[in-house]
């Protein structure tokens, strides 16, 4: 395994982590967390010591499962934990901490490293976090009394937005979702995350599982033997502004694949990205980049969020259930209000890669 430093916090991190949403609900679902323990037993014997987690997460049983895993995993080496606090979970300081306490008993931890202001999707959700008697606020007076180490933030911005967020000052590391399909529209945020000294945490590396079982239309990321996986892994840890990924795990045999991503790691060339971003443009131009040139519908359609959900249509080959699933999943907004555009066409004219949108955003809506 290979290590980083993450950001100015002095801790050094695994390149691969974990993500803690992708256990197997059966294995799960009669409260015996035995098999999914095992799992993140695994990854740290291969040498992973970074844990991402969050209240919710797999039925609100992955922090139950983390600290299941954590009674065996202490005392034989260091670990760090990350965990998250949304709008949704606290409306003022007192409830954040009570959420962080939650956390701690949960995983039978007596302090978390990293604690994240949870899914910022807009600057005006982001300031949400810093009001008055705020989240942010109660994470501050935590940090104090020695709860939790590092305040990070997560997000789905636009990269010019998380840009403005890292050079608040106010967080030690961040969070985000880069891959093959997307790292163009991030690039600007984790250029400026990296340039302020945060530790950058790449979330959903694999597009959610869409680029492994994709090999057709990823197959520009193949390098030697590696599998697909490993390859996409391996485009992002080979950069210096990456600090950790972590994908998710469902079984024993992924974190055996996914830990091979540090295994041979050369550096990223010169001119790596750039030749990627082509591929981008040659060979996956029917999907949505996510630059929100259109995001500016007269009836407030979400249209950026709608596109970008779009992209599992595709790359599923027709599967309406998984543009479904992303924009309630991931995005957490209701697809029928596609059915509201008037095909007036100012997005298409604003759309910088020419793309069907009235036509996507009808068969969206039909959907519904």
């Amino acid at each position: 395994m290979i290590y980083k430093m993450f950001g100015k916090t002095g801790k050094m991190v695994s390149v691969i982590g974990m993500g803690g949403m992708r256990f197997k609900k059966e294995e799960y679902a009669d409260g015996n967390l035995e098999k999914p323990a095992a799992i993140v037993l695994r990854a740290f014997e291969q040498g992973v010591n970074y844990f991402d987690t969050a209240p919710g997460y797999c039925d609100n049983t992955s922090e139950r499962i983390y600290g299941e895993a954590f009674k065996t995993m202490k005392g034989k080496g260091t670990f760090h934990v990350s965990t998250k606090c949304g709008l949704w979970n606290a409306k003022n300081s007192s409830d954040t901490r009570r959420m962080i306490e939650k956390s701690l008993q949960t995983m039978g931890l007596e302090k978390l490293d990293f604690y994240n202001m949870w899914c910022a999707k807009t600057l005006e959700e982001y300031r949400e976090f810093l009001k008055k008697d705020g989240i942010y606020e109660g994470a501050l007076q935590a940090q104090r009394e020695h709860l939790i180490d590092h305040i990070c933030f997560t997000t789905h911005m636009s990269g010019e937005d998380i840009a403005k967020v890292a050079n608040d000052g106010l967080y030690e590391g961040v969070t985000l979702g880069y891959n093959a399909v997307n790292f163009a529209y991030r690039q600007k945020g984790i250029e400026a995350c990296h340039a302020a000294g945060l530790g950058v945490v790449i979330m959903n590396p694999l597009g959610g599982g869409i680029i492994p079982s994709n090999p057709d239309y990823f197959s520009f990321l193949k390098r030697g033997d590696d599998s697909l996986a490993v390859s996409a892994l391996k485009f992002i840890i080979s950069q210096d502004l990456a600090t950790v990924a972590i994908p998710g795990y469902s079984s024993v045999a992924e974190v055996d694949e996914n830990v091979k991503a540090a295994e041979n790691l050369r550096p990223a060339t010169k001119g790596y990205l750039e030749e990627m971003a082509t591929h981008l443009t040659t060979e996956l131009n029917a999907l949505c980049t996510g630059c929100s040139y259109c995001d500016s519908c007269p009836v407030d359609i979400p249209i950026p969020k709608l596109l970008e959900s779009y992209n599992n249509f595709i790359l599923s080959k027709g599967n309406m259930t998984q543009v479904k699933n992303r924009l309630k999943n991931h995005w957490g907004i209701d697809g029928s209000l596609a059915a509201t555009c008037t095909a007036c066409g100012q997005c298409e004219t604003l759309c910088t890669q020419k793309l069907p949108i009235i036509k996507r955003l009808a068969e969206i809506a039909a959907a519904y």
